[in-house]
């Protein structure tokens, strides 16, 4: 995937509701990559609804603003810049990266997925990430399986599910946290992955379209937030009172972005 290191901070360029949702409630949405702006998002040729197992949190590691981000994550430009540490989460541990999925953390908290019609749910202390998002014109490598023939045996392999998209996204220069709703790695009795009733995403859907983890307050105290290029003078006053309310050392600044207002 390219990647020779981690960023120590990561950007996430959102809406001042979401910042007062972070800072009240100290945790990061985890969107199910079947409900985000790409449609192409974490599919597989051989696993239907593939992109319902991958919960995602994602950021840039661009530490210059970027217009075409504020104006596709910001209202209006509006929103906010949140910076935060590599390590935001609960415990505030260490990234490990591992030959298989990259980047990995624990969290000193529980993640609870469910399965409908009592299907095989799952309970994980991890995260995964940050990783970079890999671009790329092959839509067969987007598309790719995820069934794998090591000639005794057939496995899926899902380390690498939700990392790869489009070139046309490339700008966005993305990292991502990712919760996988069931194992990364599952041993099959024959050439089909819905043969194993935790892959089998029809007859037992993921329940969840969220999860909340839960973050470290001490990430808070490294926290930078940029207005956006249009933020009002109203807006900055909500921005402050919250830092001062959740986040008393975090730093507010206003965009280095000029954009004339609309007439």
């Amino acid at each position: 995937m390219g990647i020779t290191g981690l960023p120590d901070c990561l950007y996430h360029y959102t809406s001042i509701e979401t910042l007062a949702l972070v800072l009240s409630n100290r945790t990061l949405r985890f969107t199910r990559l079947d409900g985000v702006n790409d449609p192409e998002e974490a599919s597989a040729s051989d696993l239907p609804n593939a992109s319902t197992l991958i919960f995602a949190s994602c950021w840039t590691a661009q530490p210059r603003e970027s217009l075409a981000m504020w104006r596709m994550y910001a209202p209006s430009l509006q929103g906010v810049r949140i910076k935060l540490p590599n390590n935001p989460f609960a415990g505030r541990h260490a990234p490990t990266i591992f030959d298989k999925g990259g980047a990995m953390q624990r969290i000193d908290g529980k993640i609870e997925i469910t399965r409908a019609n009592n299907g095989m749910g799952i309970v994980s202390y991890y995260v995964t990430g940050p990783n970079k998002v890999y671009y790329t014109d092959d839509h067969a490598f987007r598309n790719g399986p995820c069934l794998l023939d090591e000639g005794d045996r057939w496995t899926v392999q899902l380390h690498d599910l939700g990392m790869v998209k489009n070139t046309y996204w490339a700008f966005e220069e993305e990292w991502r946290y990712k919760v996988l709703a069931t194992f990364s790695e599952a041993i099959l009795q024959e050439p089909n992955p819905l043969s194993h009733p935790a892959l089998d995403l029809v007859a037992f859907p993921i329940q969840q379209t969220a999860i909340f983890v839960p973050l470290d307050e001490t990430s808070f105290d490294g926290m930078e937030v940029v207005l956006g290029p249009c933020a009002s003078a109203a807006q900055e006053v909500v921005a402050r009172t919250l830092l001062d309310k959740f986040a008393p050392s975090a730093v507010l600044k206003r965009s280095e972005i000029n954009v004339r207002p609309s007439i």
